[in-house]
């Protein structure tokens, strides 16, 4: 009866190991941070920046938000239409976020060195959802 007792003493105890251990992975898994309300609220609301108007750095106005994409990449793109503004014969295309200016001087959103004729000429954005 002891012998069986003390075989399961290891089972026991590399059972208790690897719960251990798991709890402490997935507890590392999240690594979250408080927010600094003051910075966030600096910040700008996506609401705030759909269907504003894009220009580039001469001041031409190249297209408009219509949206953005949440990357599973982590990164947020901007989905802009360009080409006729009113809605009607534009076509859709996505650019990262960060390449846009949102602090201009001119109180304009900017795409620094885009041209309308480039942005037309890139892919057409086509969501899945």
């Amino acid at each position: 009866m002891n012998r069986s007792r003390v075989s399961l003493l290891p089972a026991v105890l590399v059972t208790a190991a690897l719960l251990l251990s798991a709890d402490r992975a997935a507890a590392q898994e999240v690594a979250l941070t408080p927010l600094q309300s003051k910075e966030v609220a600096t910040g700008y609301r996506a609401d705030a920046l759909k269907l504003k108007t894009v220009v580039n750095d001469k001041g031409e106005t190249i297209g408009r938000i219509s949206d953005f994409v949440f990357g599973k990449d982590n990164n947020i793109y901007v989905v802009l239409g360009v080409g006729d503004l009113t809605g009607l014969t534009g076509q859709l295309i996505a650019i990262p976020f960060h390449a846009l200016k949102l602090d201009d001087p001119s109180d304009n959103i900017v795409l620094p060195g885009a041209s309308r004729a480039a942005l037309e000429k890139l892919p057409v954005f086509v969501s899945n959802r």
